[in-house]
C-alpha cells in the first residue's frame, strides 16, 4: 500500500504538461506555427476594428444625409420655383413686346432681368 501512495503523490507533485498544443518546435515548423496563430490574431483584430469603423461611418453618414436633406431640400424646391417664376415672365414680357412695348420699360414694370434679357444676336442668326 505504500508504494501505491508514494507513486500517486509523486505524479501529483510532478509538473503536467499543456495537452491544448504542443509548444512551437524552432525551425521552419516552428515558424510557420507561431506565424499562423500571429496571423490569426491580426485578423481577430483587423475584423473587430472595421467593424467599429463601419459603426461610426454609418452614424456619421446618417448624419450627413439627414442634414443634407433639411439645408438642400428648400432650396431645390426654391430654385424650382425661381426658374417657372421667370418662365412666366418670359411669356409675359414676349406678349408685350408683340404689342410694342421696349425693353426698358418692361424693366420699369418690373420684370426681372433674366425675362427682358434677349438671346444674344449670334444665337438668332442660326
Amino acid at each position: 500500500l505504500m508504494d501505491e501512495s508514494e507513486t500517486a503523490q509523486q505524479q501529483a507533485m510532478a509538473p503536467k504538461k499543456k495537452s491544448s498544443s504542443p509548444a512551437p518546435s524552432g525551425g521552419i515548423k516552428g515558424f510557420l506555427q507561431r506565424a499562423g496563430k500571429s496571423f490569426f490574431a491580426g485578423g481577430i483584430y483587423a475584423k473587430d476594428s472595421s467593424l467599429w469603423i463601419s459603426k461610426i461611418a454609418a452614424k456619421v453618414a446618417y448624419v450627413v444625409a439627414t442634414t443634407s436633406i433639411v439645408l438642400f431640400m428648400p432650396l431645390v424646391f426654391e430654385i424650382s420655383r425661381e426658374q417657372q417664376m421667370i418662365e412666366v415672365e418670359k411669356s409675359q414680357v414676349k406678349d408685350l413686346r408683340a404689342q410694342g412695348y421696349a425693353d426698358r420699360q418692361l424693366q420699369e414694370m418690373g420684370f426681372c432681368e433674366a425675362a427682358v434679357r434677349r438671346a444674344p444676336s449670334v444665337a438668332m442668326a442660326k
